[in-house]
């Protein structure tokens, strides 16, 4: 198995991420545990929950927004693009949801977000609380 030798898992990690997480895909596949930068692993698993979650959030904020302006801006265009948005940000978000990731949703938390944004550009009355559900969020 492709062992370190002349570079600490560490250093190697911080000089050549490439590397190290070739090397750490090998050890994986051959089922080397006693090899693997475990520190640094975790950190980068950990890593990429957080920036998954951080793009669910956001494309949700997206949706908020574009729903609010639909239901609560009658009159102004261009209603047909924001439809295109909403559709958009759904799709990416079929492509990403897990169930766990569903569970780590704080819907009010983004809708709180999404009503501050649409605030600074129009002077609406908003519910305070979230008016959708998850589900209705994820089907317009």
């Amino acid at each position: 198995m492709a062992k370190l030798t002349h570079n600490t898992p560490q250093t190697l990690y911080d000089s050549d991420y490439h590397h190290w997480l070739e090397i750490t895909i090998k050890q994986l596949k051959c089922q080397d545990f006693s090899a693997l930068d475990l520190k640094n692993l975790i950190e980068e698993l950990e890593s990429v929950g957080r920036s998954d979650l951080r793009t669910v959030n956001s494309l949700l904020k997206q949706i908020i927004i574009h729903r609010l302006k639909l239901e609560h801006l009658p009159d102004i265009e261009p209603r047909k693009y924001w439809h295109k948005e909403i559709n958009n940000f759904q799709e990416q978000l079929e492509d990403l949801l897990t169930t766990l990731l569903k569970n780590k949703i704080d819907l009010d938390t983004i809708y709180n977000r999404a009503k501050r944004d649409i605030l600074d550009d129009y002077n609406l009355e908003l519910p305070s609380d979230c008016p959708y559900s998850l589900n209705e969020l994820l089907k317009f």
